[in-house]
């Protein structure tokens, strides 16, 4: 009878062993089946967000979290969400626990640092940055990210430091140069900027956006010789289409290059782009004017002063024409109406000095070029022209 009782408890035992067994395989199958299930709900969600569906993908995130509760790609996943939605606040959350769950997540890091920035919280944005720049010293996203925090901050000459101390070891990463290349535009450091513009364009050359950027810098620097290369490049980029400014500054550029047939072609490709714009019209009219073209000069200022009519270079322009082409009463008038809107001009006292001594009336010019001179004492066409005149004034009396 013993024996049978002890028997008994033993296959009891073994029983309840392999019930238990059972029991954990069954668990972990779940587990199994669970984190399979979450990760294709990221999957998912990772698409309908590259896509802008951020409700779906935040769903998804959701969904995967309800039975993964410690998932790390779905908080992850969910805070990319929270900060296309706006919601800063909500994806900070999201990542403090994602980075509970991975402590040397630069991802998270990084991610953290975007909310923070996007929320205004700029110095503490700048800690995770530079966190993840320790932890990573490859990753030049966070270099660039911390850069821009300082350029949001207003701390430019710090930025600047900061960026350019990694021009020399970034490679073939062309987001560097760029950003180095803007801010030595802001510090007008223009032959600088063109630089790293130049760079950024040499390693990514099909990116428009730098060669842009870099015929900005050559303008601002004054190398018309390379802007006119640049943009004339640009232009023969198959598929490029060119906005009105970028001819207007090639047209500026052959202008100040003794170009002006091919500056007037390029201006009026510009006003075709751009008509109701008045600065092209009077582009035109500049173009014309050193063409020697006074006709098409009144026509083309006239053009741009019927677009905005107190435009003060369209009619320093409109004037010059008319008085080199004989219409120096006229122009008098319409100088005069500018100058009871612009007294302080001094460009348009001294034309409408010059017409005043083309029709003969000495004091009327002497008295604009001593008010040019009284607005802007460093103006020495205006100290020119009332020398000239009182040379002229006493060489009568003699």
């Amino acid at each position: 009878m013993k024996n049978i009782i002890i028997i008994a408890i033993l296959i009891g035992t073994l029983v309840g062993c392999n019930q238990l067994t059972v029991s954990e395989a069954r668990e972990e199958a779940y587990g199994r089946w669970f984190e399979v299930r979450a990760k294709t709900l990221c999957s998912l969600g990772e698409e309908q967000l590259k896509v802008g569906q951020l409700d779906h993908a935040g769903i998804k995130a959701q969904d995967a979290l309800a039975l993964k509760e410690d998932f790390f790609e779905a908080r992850i996943l969910l805070s990319k969400v929270y900060i296309e939605q706006g919601h800063y606040v909500a994806a900070k959350a999201q990542l403090d626990k994602a980075i509970e769950l991975n402590p040397k997540s630069t991802e998270a890091m990084y991610l953290t640092g975007v909310a923070l920035e996007k929320d205004g919280k700029c110095e503490q944005a700048l800690k995770y940055y530079r966190k993840v720049h320790s932890l990573d010293s490859e990753n030049l996203s966070a270099v660039m990210a911390a850069t821009e925090v300082l350029v949001a901050m207003g701390r430019i000459r710090e930025a600047q430091l900061n960026i350019e101390s990694y021009t020399s070891i970034s490679g073939d990463e062309p987001g560097i140069f760029e950003l180095a290349g803007r801010i030595a535009m802001m510090q007008k450091e223009y032959r600088k900027a063109a630089g790293f513009f130049s760079q950024a364009s040499d390693i990514n050359y099909q990116h428009i956006g730098y060669r842009e950027s870099l015929a900005r810098a050559q303008f601002k620097a004054g190398l018309y010789p390379q802007v006119i290369e640049t943009i004339e490049t640009l232009l023969d980029s198959k598929d490029y289409s060119a906005g009105a400014w970028v001819y207007t500054m090639l047209g500026d550029s052959y202008i100040a290059a003794s170009k002006p047939y091919k500056a007037r072609n390029a201006y009026y490709k510009a006003s075709e782009l751009d008509p109701e714009n008045p600065g092209v019209w009077s582009n035109i009219a500049k173009s014309a004017i050193a063409l020697g073209d006074m006709h098409r000069a009144v026509i083309s200022a006239r053009q741009a002063l019927q677009i905005d009519d107190g435009f003060l270079d369209a009619t320093i322009l409109l004037g010059y024409a008319m008085i080199e082409n004989g219409q120096s009463s006229a122009a008098i008038k319409i100088l005069n109406r500018s100058v009871s809107i612009h007294p302080k001009s001094s460009a348009l006292l001294c034309l409408l000095g010059r017409g005043y001594a083309a029709i003969g009336k000495d004091q009327e010019a002497r008295n604009c070029f001593a008010q040019a001179l009284r607005v802007d004492p460093e103006n020495e066409l205006a100290r020119e022209l009332l020398e000239k005149r009182e040379v002229t004034e006493l060489s009568k009396l003699d």
